[in-house]
């Protein structure tokens, strides 16, 4: 959709101010966002209407120039067979 590419032309990693602020990450900065099976380097966002609660990180996978997906599970699920894009365990440093 053409609105919201202009509205939000890439990613962005949204994090507790907190989270951040332990970190030493600021609002603004490049972060890398990695976990066993990949990384992903974009600005770190802590304001606004999609600050997640401490300890999450959420990256939005619209994004073709960071394919978040590539770090979560590679597993789907049992019933469903609907894939398990939605979690996984990530350390978020500067980039």
């Amino acid at each position: 959709v053409p609105e919201l590419h202009r509205s939000v032309p890439e990613a962005q990693v949204f994090m507790n101010p907190d989270d951040a602020a332990r970190r030493g990450l600021q609002r603004g900065m490049k972060v890398k966002v990695a976990s066993r099976r990949g990384e992903v380097v974009a600005t770190l966002e802590t304001r606004g209407r999609n600050k997640p609660p401490i300890g999450l990180v959420f990256v939005p996978f619209f994004d073709e120039g960071r394919l978040v997906n590539k770090l979560t599970l590679d597993a789907t699920c049992p019933i469903s067979k609907e894939t398990d894009f939605k979690k996984c365990a990530v350390k978020v440093t500067k980039a």
